[in-house]
């Protein structure tokens, strides 16, 4: 519940960093469809936790820690919307939406067994890049 809205917030901030450097409140709200006082009570429960710096009248970046967490919560996104495209033959849309609601409940095991399955995909349905996991370079290292 509050960890999935976190994550959300995170995968959010990530996205809008990485295109401009800071992530302004009004854009993080306008991304998630919420109000700007509840990115600023979310931003402040993530900078508690070490997620993020806020910088006031400017916006917010990613902590080296955040930035960790928020591409570890990418990178599951997408492995879950090729799977739900390539072996399930959902749509891309519909695909998106159900692999939004599920990354936050995969464990790492089975994030590394849909990777394995997967053959170590490198892109997404749309394209995006999928970022390597340690546990998937080793499986690919020849002896």
């Amino acid at each position: 519940m509050y960890q999935d809205r976190s994550e959300e917030y995170l995968e959010t901030i990530l996205y809008l960093t990485e295109r401009q450097g800071m992530a302004k409140t009004s854009e993080i709200a306008e991304e998630l469809g919420v109000s700007p006082p509840s990115v600023t009570e979310m931003i402040q429960k993530l900078s508690e936790g070490g997620y993020v710096e806020y910088v006031p009248y400017y916006g917010v970046r990613l902590t080296e820690h955040g930035r960790k967490e928020a591409s570890r919560i990418r990178r599951r996104h997408r492995l879950l919307e090729t799977f739900l495209v390539n072996f399930l033959g959902i749509g891309k849309d519909d695909a998106h939406e159900e692999a939004c609601k599920l990354e936050h409940t995969v464990s790492d095991d089975v994030e590394y067994r849909f990777c394995s399955l997967m053959d170590h995909p490198k892109k997404c349905p749309d394209g995006n890049l999928i970022a390597r996991a340690s546990c998937c370079v080793e499986e690919d290292v020849s002896p």
